[in-house]
């Protein structure tokens, strides 16, 4: 595995109280990913749905000093913000695709049961 030299520290110094640990973030952020992709069905637009969800939550859990940064990090996973996922399932909707991001008519959900 590689080591990302950065400027921030990982530990809180006095000048930044509540620095975020990069390292447990981006542990966070893996398990999140593996599990995302274990249940999304190869479907890219669904695995975004859940992991950007399961960081949504953990975010929620950090100081709201730690917030941006965490997410700027968690987009190395492809995080989508609440407004960018809703954007997909709004042209998903309008071009045929169903909430998964499968073409009606092949999501093995069923999604396209009312055809």
């Amino acid at each position: 595995m590689s080591t990302i030299a950065c400027d921030t520290p990982s530990q809180p110094t006095r000048d930044t109280p509540s620095a975020l640990d990069e390292t447990v973030w981006r542990a966070i952020c893996e398990t999140a990913a593996a599990q995302a992709t274990k249940g999304c069905g190869l479907s890219h637009d669904y695995y975004v749905e859940r992991f950007s969800s399961a960081i949504d939550a953990q975010v929620a859990r950090l100081p709201e000093a730690q917030h941006e940064q965490a997410l700027q990090i968690a987009q190395e996973w492809d995080y989508a913000t609440p407004t960018e996922r809703q954007d997909t399932q709004d042209w998903n909707a309008e071009n045929g695709y169903c909430s998964h991001g499968i073409e009606q008519g092949y999501c093995p959900a069923g999604c396209d049961s009312d055809y």
